[in-house]
Order: C-alpha cells, then sequence, then structure tokens
C-alpha cells in the first residue's frame, strides 16, 4: 500500500478509536453504565452523518468498476442496527475492562445517572470522527485521482506508436531476444 493513502484511513480510524478511548475514560471515572448504550447511539449516529456529507467513492464499487453502471448512491441507514449492536457491546467490554482495572487501584462506584459533564463523551469524539472523517475522504478522492490520472498517462504512452520500438532486443525469460537475428 502506498504511504500516501495511509494518511487518509489513519483519519477515518481517529473517529472510532475516539469512541473506545471515551468508554474507557468514562469506565476509569467511574461515570454512569448508560453512556455505554448511549456512545453506541451516538456513534451510529455520526457514522450516518459521515456517510451523508463525506461518503467514500469505494462505497459505491460497481458503478466505479464498470461505466455501463448506473451510479446510485448507497443508503447511509445500511448496516446502522448492526453497527449499533456492535457498539454496545464493544464499548461495554471497553468501559468494563478500564472499570476493571481502575477499580484495582481506587474505590469504584459508578455514577447513577448522567450529567451534563458527561456530554463532552459524546461530543468530542464525534466531532473527532467527522472531522477526521470528512478530511481523510478529501485526501483520499485527491490521491486516488492522481493515481488515476498517473495510470491513464502511462496506457496513453504504452499505446503510442513511438513506445513499442521493434528494432530494440527485448529479454524473455532471462534471454535477451534480437530481432535481427534470422530464426532457426
Amino acid at each position: 500500500m502506498p504511504q500516501t493513502l495511509l494518511l487518509p484511513i489513519i483519519l477515518r480510524v481517529a473517529g472510532p478509536i475516539a469512541f473506545v478511548i471515551a468508554a474507557m475514560t468514562a469506565g476509569v471515572m467511574n461515570r454512569s453504565i448508560i453512556i455505554v448504550p448511549l456512545l453506541a447511539l451516538v456513534a451510529t449516529a455520526t457514522t450516518v452523518i459521515i456517510r451523508t456529507v463525506s461518503p467514500l467513492p469505494s462505497f459505491d464499487l460497481k458503478s466505479a468498476l464498470s461505466p455501463d453502471a448506473p451510479a446510485r448512491k448507497p443508503s447511509a441507514f445500511r448496516g446502522a442496527g448492526r453497527r449499533l449492536v456492535i457498539g454496545v457491546i464493544g464499548y461495554g467490554v471497553a468501559f468494563g475492562f478500564a472499570a476493571l482495572v481502575a477499580a484495582l487501584f481506587q474505590a469504584t462506584e459508578f455514577q447513577p445517572q448522567l450529567s451534563l459533564e458527561d456530554a463532552g463523551y459524546f461530543i468530542v469524539p464525534g466531532l473527532i470522527a467527522i472531522i477526521g472523517a470528512t478530511i481523510g475522504a478529501r485526501i483520499g478522492v485527491n490521491q486516488m485521482s492522481g493515481m488515476m490520472s498517473q495510470m491513464q498517462d502511462m496506457f496513453a504512452q504504452m499505446q503510442t506508436p513511438g513506445a513499442a520500438n521493434d528494432e530494440d532486443g527485448f529479454t524473455f525469460e532471462g534471454e535477451i531476444i534480437d530481432p535481427d537475428e534470422p530464426k532457426s
């Protein structure tokens, strides 16, 4: 994988990582367990927002690979239920693991309800996810278009009549073949 495509991938993954860190921080800080399903709900809503604001071109691979196929916009809600369930389980495990580790070093007593302080656990990872995905999508599209133009230039050079010079020799399976040499 080219190094230039690594930055958009990192930016796209920054959001889910931020949500896991928020769940673990809430576990260490003895926040309410109600934070776990709300984190999953906010993460799912953030994914839907990201898909509507900055969709990846790879979502519609069929139309990208076949120019004759009609372009269709993928549904932003595709897989939202599954993502919500996986989020509840995943963030619950992260929250529980962090709370268990914190219980080794401090007295553990979870808050009985959510407070206004808990809004940061939802807002900060959501903003990180949206901003990272938007910037990552723009960088990725620019890099992909640059790579596509390089490939088109390369194919155009291969198709020009001067590109295939029949007077020069060529290598076949490690043996140099000279076109002037008589065939036996």
